[in-house]
């Protein structure tokens, strides 16, 4: 991996960051879910719990 690519995964990271700011919640719960950390509900997944408060 060269400088190139590495600028390019910082500038795609600051996209995504400001596209995850401005998610409402159910984007938020919906975009855990399809990475498998939150349930449908919203709940940690069980691998996860741990995180919970």
């Amino acid at each position: 991996m060269n400088d190139k690519d590495i600028e390019m995964l910082i500038d795609l990271a600051r996209i995504k960051l400001a596209e995850a700011k401005l998610m409402t919640k159910k984007e938020a719960i919906l975009s855990l879910n399809k990475a498998g950390i939150l349930t449908k509900k919203g709940k940690f997944m069980k691998v996860y719990s741990k995180l919970e408060a």
